[in-house]
């Protein structure tokens, strides 16, 4: 049976070989190569990661199907120059893959990114519903994180060891806070992102500290590389789009993921903000 991707990343991994699956849920299915490079096949409609490949709904229930019945501890499936194989599944790739580095287009407005975010009731992984925190100033650890991003903007070195891993999830929560504060930093164009000591070059090794799958996105967006819709909220905040929209469909990811990186989000663009 062939299989042929929607949409695939082109920043995720070609290194050839067996793949093993290390997390299957309803939307994502995570592989590991030998090198220790996660591989994710997206159901359609759910977002592109810096990782992916997007496939159809029924395409992902039958690779779901063919996963459940593969032997215990083999590797179950490989990534051959035909695609990814698995028993009699190919999924191959299709059209030219996504480049998803975020270009810096534009400045975010505080008011408008306020009034997007003050519709939503939306809970945080850690801090609590995301239109109240955004109502009063950063407290506690959510002041640390906007502080040490502050001081990164200024061309410091910061170790954020203590704050990475924290809160529920595949991704923690404060880890998609910080991803948030990267996408303002990448997005805006008064910040010379590039030009800026790596963002996690202060801290210790990152598979020390969070999970496998967070670790890949922070490292792609320490590269100012992001999932999809992230990509739709910088359109939208352009004025391309629905900025209330692309926020919606931004709370959709995760139980919070999509708050907690919006939190990001809303102290980095105030950071930002505040220095230039």
């Amino acid at each position: 049976m062939e299989i042929i991707a929607r949409a695939s990343s082109r920043h995720a991994t070609e290194e050839r070989g067996p793949l093993r699956c290390v997390g299957h849920f309803r939307s994502a299915i995570n592989f590991l190569t030998p090198g220790q490079t996660l591989l994710t096949l997206h159901r359609v409609g759910r977002g592109l990661s810096p990782m992916g490949w997007e496939i159809d709904d029924d395409d992902f229930d039958e690779i779901a199907d063919a996963l459940a019945d593969a032997p215990g501890h083999a590797p179950c499936c490989r990534l051959a120059p035909e695609g990814i194989e698995l028993a009699d599944i190919c999924v191959r790739r299709s059209g030219r893959p996504t480049d998803l580095a975020l270009p810096s287009a534009g400045e975010i407005a505080v008011a408008t990114l306020y009034g997007a975010l003050s519709a939503t009731a939306a809970e945080t992984g850690l801090f609590g519903r995301l239109d109240q925190l955004i109502d009063r100033p950063p407290t506690g650890e959510i002041a640390q994180l906007q502080r040490q991003f502050s001081a990164w903007l200024r061309g410091e070195t910061v170790d954020w060891s203590s704050l990475l891993g924290k809160g529920p999830g595949l991704t923690p929560a404060n880890d998609d806070t910080m991803l948030g504060m990267l996408f303002c930093a990448w997005f805006d164009r008064r910040v010379d992102a590039a030009a800026l000591p790596p963002f996690f070059s202060g801290s210790r090794a990152l598979d020390e500290l969070t999970t496998l799958v967070s670790l890949h996105y922070l490292r792609f967006a320490a590269q100012g590389i992001f999932a999809t819709p992230l990509h739709q909220l910088a359109a939208a905040l352009s004025g391309a789009g629905d900025p209330a929209e692309a926020v919606g469909d931004l709370l959709k990811i995760g139980h919070s993921s999509g708050a907690d990186t919006l939190l990001g989000i809303w102290c980095g663009a105030s950071a930002i903000d505040s220095l230039y």
